[in-house]
């Protein structure tokens, strides 16, 4: 059985969060307190691995392929802007071929 699992994330920078394999990434969104939560449908029984997720704030650099956009959120009442991306591998490393990107 499935079940929906909530991350908090760091704004401004790539991280890596452990999902459960096959994980679906439904929606990034702040709540309350500001804090940019990322939402997953997962099987909490599947062995986890590393998804990395790049955060990146309007009007700042970004890469040329930043990877799958996740979803946009703003913070402190909407005065900071934030995009979320997934990408297959880490910076720096190149991106595995055979690794595809989980929809």
């Amino acid at each position: 059985m499935k079940t929906i699992w909530k991350f908090e994330l760091t704004p401004n920078r790539i991280q890596s969060v452990p999902l459960p394999l096959d994980a679906q990434i439904l929606t990034v969104q702040n709540k309350g307190d500001n804090a940019p939560l990322l939402w997953a449908l997962v099987d909490p029984e599947m062995p986890t691995r590393d998804r990395y997720l790049g955060i990146y704030t309007t009007n700042t650099a970004v890469p040329d392929d930043p990877g799958r956009y996740i979803g946009s959120f703003l913070l402190y009442d909407g005065s900071l802007e934030f995009h979320l991306f997934e990408t297959v591998a880490p910076p720096g490393e190149e991106t595995p071929s055979e690794s595809p990107l989980p929809l």
